[in-house]
């Protein structure tokens, strides 16, 4: 890893696919799973489609651009923003979510199924790689060892269609564990939240396994309860009736699936409201969005309140609970809720001042303070960390501590870095926080030493970090540099051996 240039320019918040060459990088960092392997396994694993013979891993070479070049990555025509990566525990596939982001009604969700590949790893196939070495095993052998791993060929197996660009994507906890009988199934938030199923016995035109929709959660106020849990708890639909048209009910801003309990769901919403879903309690309504007026499930809202003064923008449950989440909002707060006690709630962290002049606000609608991002810590259930607009800080709270940050981390490297953090996501099994942003770098924050409660403040080094934390990490400890803007980051869930990182076009997975 070496340190050339720490200054990176800001240009857009969404990369578009096109290489960005203005200004050097700060953390230059090349991994193995960049140089070029010169040959691909040519069998098929048991769960891909037909599809997938070799020729289908999402690789292209758009105008000389050295795609083809770059290892354990995925290429897609369209740009890419959200992303999520776990995998089928007994079926030895990892599976990444992916969704586009463009202008107008052309959007796609994609299922990427990636085979792991190394000298000592099995995975699919009938064969050995000739000069390689590389051994090759069934896909359901016990031999599939995940420190073996060298990289991934990626496939894409299954892609559906939809309007608006997704706000976010999670895999159904469920698939992690051994022998429960889910099979891969995804959520996605735009103007609802959709609940898509891969289906493995269908084909699509492509030959790709079908993407089915199986559920549509959406956040209909006008029939959703929005006082009381028990009064919300008496409404079994939330999404209205087939005649209903979803472009009228409030965008869907984030999601969290429950990981204790798979079928609790909580959704944030432009409205200022939170849902929480009940998909053990769903019931069968009309589709508003097909035109052949097909049926679909909906779950039972368990709970639906108010939960900031103007927009949220995203929820998390909080770790190892199924009553504690957290949301964050336009209002520039983080606030904690207990769906045991509804009266209450906890303002845990919030702008020590409040905007005083119309130089704060960027637009009408647009709070300069406003935070955007929320992360949960996957060991402690304390400690959430939080992003804001344009901002480079990423801000630690300690829920033992309300009102103070316990910690920064310092993307502005010294204050040579102006470009703002896209995406967060605590590390799933380690106390280590994965950043991604404008910078075109994915970095990797040590926050084991972070002070706990009771511990001596230390004084900010730069006016830009908050007014008060008792401490600041100023530097990453890894750093992987990309040729365009990170949009977002992902852990490899449960595992944690390698992250995911979308640029412009392209699923990057490096190897911790």
């Amino acid at each position: 890893m070496e340190w050339q240039n720490p200054t990176k320019y800001k240009r857009s918040s969404v990369s578009m696919g096109m290489p960005y060459s203005q200004g050097g990088y700060g953390l230059s960092y090349t991994s193995p799973q960049q140089q070029q392997r010169t040959q691909f396994y040519s069998g098929r694993h048991a769960l891909l489609p037909p599809s997938s013979n070799g020729n289908n891993r999402g690789l292209a070479n758009e105008g000389g651009s050295g795609v083809l070049d770059r290892h354990s990555y995925y290429f897609s025509p369209d740009p890419l923003y959200c992303s999520d990566w776990t995998y089928l525990n007994g079926g030895e596939m990892d599976c990444i979510a992916l969704s586009s982001y463009k202008e107008g009604f052309s959007n796609k969700i994609s299922v990427v199924h990636g085979v792991g590949y190394g000298r000592e790893a099995t995975c699919a196939g009938n064969g050995d790689m000739d000069d390689d070495d590389v051994t090759m095993g069934s896909p359901t052998s016990s031999a599939y060892q995940d420190d073996a791993i060298e990289g991934f060929d990626f496939h894409k197996v299954a892609e559906v269609s939809v309007d608006y660009p997704v706000t976010n994507l999670q895999w159904d906890p469920s698939m992690l564990r051994m022998g429960n009988g889910v099979s891969e199934r995804l959520g996605a938030s735009s103007e609802v939240l959709r609940l898509y199923k891969v289906d493995h016995e269908a084909l699509d035109k492509n030959s790709d396994y079908k993407l089915t929709q199986t559920h549509i959660l959406a956040n209909n106020t006008a029939t959703a309860s929005s006082s009381t849990s028990s009064s919300a708890q008496s409404n079994t639909g939330a999404s209205g009736s087939a005649s209903e048209d979803m472009n009228t009910f409030p965008p869907v801003t984030s999601f969290d699936w429950n990981k204790v309990d798979p079928n609790l769901i909580i959704t944030s919403s432009v409205d200022t409201t939170c849902t929480v879903w009940d998909l053990n309690r769903s019931s069968l309504t009309a589709d508003p969005s097909s035109d052949s007026g097909a049926a679909t499930d909906t779950a039972t809202v368990k709970t639906q309140l108010i939960a900031h003064d103007s927009e949220v923008f995203d929820v998390k449950f909080i770790h190892n609970s199924t009553n504690v989440f957290a949301s964050v909002g336009n209002d520039g707060s983080m606030r904690v809720f207990d769906l045991r006690s509804l009266e209450h709630s906890t303002i845990i962290y919030e702008p020590s001042h409040p905007p005083t002049s119309a130089s704060t606000l960027t637009t009408p609608h647009h709070n300069s303070r406003a935070l955007l991002k929320l992360s949960a810590s996957n060991i402690d259930q304390n400690y959430l960390a939080t992003i804001g607009v344009n901002s480079n800080q990423v801000i630690i709270i300690d829920m033992r501590m309300p009102g103070l940050p316990v910690a920064a981390l310092d993307g502005s490297l010294g204050g040579a870095n102006t470009a703002a953090i896209n995406s967060i996501q605590w590390h799933p099994s380690s106390n280590y926080l994965l950043t991604g942003g404008d910078d075109c770098q994915a970095l990797v924050w040590d926050c084991n030493n972070i002070r706990h409660p009771g511990a001596p403040k230390t004084p900010s080094s730069a006016s830009s970090h908050p007014p008060e934390f008792t401490s600041l990490v100023e530097s990453p400890v890894l750093a992987y540099s990309d040729d365009l803007e990170v949009n977002n980051v992902c852990w490899r869930r449960d595992q944690g051996d390698w992250m995911g990182v979308v640029s412009g076009k392209g699923f990057q997975a490096v190897s911790i």
